[in-house]
């Protein structure tokens, strides 16, 4: 983090605090939005992965989120570009999720089946809510499901003042969109492997597009 040149940094109008994870396209950092005043997730994509393809994904990943109101999904805020000598770098703000990865949650409360499933049920209530808004995820996997536990709360499933563990699903940045307004972000290259080999359907692993419904998140 000491070398990275944008911790301390203002975009927009978030103040970098400190790096929170990164993929192939994006850095993901810790923010603080001045208005209203609160801790966001920004997700800024790397400049050399900024080739036109990846750069539209990277874009219409903070459109699709902006279609999803759920709180098992992580809330889009706002989105920008940050202007710097080499160009202009998208990105986009959202929740802050303070939460373990699924199967390290159910490992360290030694969850039992019951729980497991109300977590696992949890999950399919916002695949479904995304369905529905005609998102298909297409990486789903545990380690894009993120568990949040309210304060006071015991188990997942189990009443703590009223309260029980909430999955978030996150990380929609290879979703396919399935009407026709966004109708470009469905367009996947014939033969193009999209997703995490050891979670996609078959269809995915053939690479064959045209196959892909919503059957593949399920």
């Amino acid at each position: 983090e000491s070398a990275d040149p944008l911790i301390g940094q203002r975009v927009g109008e978030y103040e970098i605090r400190s790096g929170l994870g990164a993929g192939g396209m994006g850095v993901v950092y810790l923010a603080h939005q001045d208005s209203p005043s609160r801790e966001v997730a920004l997700k800024l994509m790397r400049p050399g992965a900024m080739a036109p393809a990846l750069t539209r994904r990277f874009e219409d990943e903070a459109q699709i989120l902006g279609r999803l109101q759920h709180p098992g999904i992580a809330q889009v805020y706002g989105a920008g570009r940050l202007r710097g000598p080499g160009g202009s770098q998208p990105y986009f703000a959202m929740e802050y999720v303070r939460g373990e990865p699924l199967l390290d949650y159910v490992k360290s409360r030694g969850l039992g089946v019951p729980e497991r499933v109300a977590l696992v049920a949890a999950v399919c209530d916002a695949v479904q809510h995304a369905h529905t808004k005609g998102v298909i995820h297409r990486d789903l996997k545990p380690a894009n499901i993120l568990v949040t536990e309210p304060e006071n709360s015991t188990r997942a499933g189990t009443s703590g003042g009223g309260r029980t563990a909430q999955p978030k699903v996150l990380d929609f940045g290879v979703a396919r969109v399935t009407e026709s307004d966004l109708q470009r972000t469905a367009q996947t290259t014939v033969g193009e492997i999209i997703g995490t080999l050891p979670y996609m359907s078959p269809e995915q692993v053939r690479g064959d597009s045209a196959e892909i419904d919503t059957r593949t998140d399920v």
